[in-house]
């Protein structure tokens, strides 16, 4: 199983992936990474893999709530959207039920990611347990807004590693 983990280096100020890291096995991570594009060292957090190979907190930064997320382009999603939208008309509206067809076969398809709330690192590989829930407004609002947050919630003890999915 091979596992990756992509963030951005706000050194070089580059897009998602500037900083990549790809291992045959999540025990093996390297203590440092360098980024793809200025060179700077960004130090890893081997620490947050659980025995079992999942996280416990983010690679990168070593924050303890993450969330999981289907890993498909959103602009894909989209694409298909409105190739429907615009075909229907012509197909008596028959493409808008095969797009809604095809975007539940590519949902049960696509793989999950294991997202940061801070950092916004992508983890890709890990075991699945401990398990994070799907991405929750709150933690959001809290982490953003910190005491101005209009609906955040205080940390749970261990971060997200087996909580459940939010109620909203």
């Amino acid at each position: 199983m091979t596992v990756r983990v992509r963030f951005d280096c706000l050194r070089s100020g580059a897009a998602r992936g500037s900083v990549s890291v790809e291992e045959a096995a999540p025990q093996s991570l390297p203590q440092s990474v360098a980024c793809r594009i200025c060179g700077a060292a960004h130090g890893l957090h081997p620490e947050c893999v659980a025995a079992g190979g999942g996280l416990t907190g983010c690679v990168a930064c070593a924050h303890t709530e993450l969330y999981t997320q289907k890993d498909f382009p959103r602009a894909a999603g989209v694409g298909i959207v409105v190739a429907a939208a615009v075909l229907a008309p012509f197909t008596a509206y028959v493409s808008l039920l095969a797009a809604a067809l095809a975007d539940a076969l590519l949902y049960r398809l696509a793989p999950d990611v294991v997202v940061c709330y801070v950092c916004r690192a992508q983890h890709r590989g890990f075991a699945r347990e401990p398990a994070h829930p799907r991405f929750d407004r709150e933690i959001e609002e809290r982490l953003r807004y910190g005491e101005r947050a209009v609906m955040g919630k205080p940390m749970r003890a261990g971060g997200t590693a087996g909580a459940p999915d939010p109620e909203h």
